[in-house]
């Protein structure tokens, strides 16, 4: 009875063009906070839920892809045996049926396990009953396995294959003498495998596992100490994609390495993953960068501390090197001020701005007539004031820069000015709070900082940003909004190339962009790396302008926005 049932299904699924989804929206509540779970990543969390749902005995049109979908959530924990036993369970439970993607996860069980001979039976047999494109990939995956085997695991699976395709590839690897090379891919091959990726399962009570098309992953801290700023970038990103056919592949970092080094590991198995956005955490973006770069993945982190970049990886965030580079060149280029100070909280941001911004004044012929450190969050600032009387004395400064956030920034400013007040006041994207400025914003009048957002900007495509953000959240959106939003933008426009075929075609497509006008301004896509026309911002009383410079749109176009 209940094959029939399950017969049923097939049919009405294969009468429906084998693209419906079984209704989950209504599935019974273990159930979908199982698959709740496998979206973000928490997979013991997964096997638990599904376990539970499994053993209800509800929903009997869903068991399949229960049982899948556990069996995948204990393959990405690494319990390869357990990921067995699992199918074992679901094949003796519907002896009469046979997925194409369930002997898929069973090669892969296999070949975790050091079982090549094995892996590539069950991915045999996958390849035969799998449509035309996913046959593409799984044939790559076989050559790569028996492209690694020595003679006698050769002769091994040659004696077990069944299909002459696959002993043909035997054959040519046991004339190499074994551990050769496979030919290279075509791009006929990489076209058919990436631009059509494989079709929905004529078995549609395993539908609606989201494997068919492109991916894009996403990794963010969605729990966690971190978890506000992972749910804000989010927001960003999953605007940019409304509305498109491609899905994105959510996983919680919580903020940690070792779960986003999974994460990519993870993604990068996955072939319809054409690109990875994230991760946030500087920390975080450091450790995994190397992997990405490694395994070819296309990664857009959104970490304000530079990481390692290189073809796969591309900084998308603004950078602390990106801040100093721009209020540098304003600085020296644009209001003329060559000879510079630097008074800077002793952390990380602090420091970080301070050494950049040196740097760069240099690099561009200005001199650096002294830094000096103090504590973060000091409210008296006698020395500080007294350093930069000697500094205008004796070496004639111009300017000081303070990178720190705005409710000391606004003391240590108020201070200055006091004593000096000629003297030209440089800031960071942290004096971007007016009401953390407070009453020091009057004496601060004519400072200038730099920042990557700014909601009050006529920029067009700001403002289109703030619409769509505003009609689909309410309230205004924040910088890690908009450049989430920049970032995922960035790479549906390179999807939608019609020259995309693989994770290089995507990397070759997005550094040939050359510029994006985005939420955050316009972006620069160079061979060498991301560059940013930031928000160049300046204090007007207790309002805050854009100071917008020949060139991006026009000189002293005003956009002011009330202190709040």
């Amino acid at each position: 009875m209940k094959s029939r049932f399950i017969s049923l299904l097939v049919a009405i699924s294969l009468l429906g063009g084998c693209t419906q989804r079984l209704p989950l929206e209504s599935a019974p509540l273990p159930f979908r906070q199982a698959e709740d779970s496998f979206k973000l990543g928490h997979f013991d969390r997964a096997v638990h839920g599904y376990r539970i749902f499994i053993d209800s005995n509800q929903a009997p049109e869903l068991i399949p892809r229960a049982y899948y979908k556990l069996a995948q959530s204990e393959f990405r924990l690494g319990h390869h045996d357990r990921c067995l036993a699992t199918l074992d369970e679901l094949s003796r439970r519907y002896p009469a049926e046979e997925w194409r993607r369930v002997l898929e996860l069973r090669g892969d069980a296999e070949h975790a396990r050091g079982n090549a001979v094995s892996s590539v039976l069950f991915w045999e047999r996958a390849h035969e009953i799998a449509e035309k494109p996913r046959q593409v990939l799984l044939r790559r995956r076989i050559a790569d396995a028996i492209d690694r085997m020595d003679s006698d695991m050769l002769v091994r699976t040659r004696s077990v294959l069944t299909t002459e395709t696959m002993r043909a590839l035997v054959d040519t690897a046991m004339r190499r003498g074994g551990k050769g090379r496979v030919a290279a891919e075509t791009p006929q091959t990489q076209a058919i495998a990436k631009l059509a990726g494989p079709t929905a399962d004529p078995e549609n009570v395993l539908a609606g596992l989201g494997e068919g098309g492109v991916k894009v992953g996403v990794l963010l801290p969605l729990s966690g100490k971190y978890a506000a700023y992972g749910q804000s970038s989010r927001k960003g990103i999953e605007l940019a994609f409304a509305e498109s056919d491609v899905e994105l592949v959510i996983r919680d970092t919580e903020g940690e390495a070792h779960l986003a080094r999974a994460a990519v590991d993870e993604l990068a198995e996955d072939d319809n993953v054409v690109a990875v956005i994230g991760p946030l955490r500087s920390k975080v973006a450091q450790a995994v960068s190397p992997r990405a770069e490694r395994a070819g993945l296309p990664m857009l982190a959104l970490a304000q501390r530079r990481s390692i970049t290189g073809r796969y990886v591309m900084q998308m965030a603004m950078t602390y090197e990106m801040q100093a580079a721009r209020l540098a060149d304003y600085a020296i280029s644009t209001a003329g001020l060559r000879r510079v100070g630097v008074l800077f909280p002793r952390d990380g941001y602090g420091t970080a701005l301070s050494d950049a911004f040196q740097d760069e004044v240099r690099s561009r012929g200005g001199k650096v007539v002294g830094a000096m450190a103090y504590e973060p969050g000091a409210e008296e600032f006698s020395v500080e004031v007294l350093t930069l009387q000697r500094w205008v004395d004796g070496d004639g400064l111009q300017a000081v820069f303070i990178p720190d956030y705005a409710a000391t920034a606004g003391i240590l400013g108020r201070a200055l000015r006091e004593v000096r007040p000629g003297v030209a006041l440089l800031g960071s994207n942290g004096w971007h709070d007016p009401g953390q400025l407070g009453s020091a914003a009057d004496a601060l009048d004519g400072a200038v900082f730099v920042d990557g957002f700014f909601i009050g900007s006529q920029r067009p495509a700001t403002q289109r940003f703030i619409a769509a953000y505003r009609a689909e959240h309410g309230g205004m959106p924040r910088i890690l909004e908009a450049q989430s939003y920049d970032a995922a933008s960035v790479a549906r426009a390179t999807l939608g190339m019609a020259s995309i075929n693989s994770r290089d075609g995507f990397v070759d497509a997005l550094r040939g962009q050359k510029s994006f006008e985005g939420a955050t301004g316009r972006i620069n896509l160079a061979s060498a790396g991301l560059e940013r026309d930031l928000f160049v911002l300046k204090l007007d009383g207790r309002r805050i302008r854009e100071v917008r410079a020949a060139g991006s749109g026009g000189a002293n176009s005003l956009s002011f926005v009330p202190s709040r």
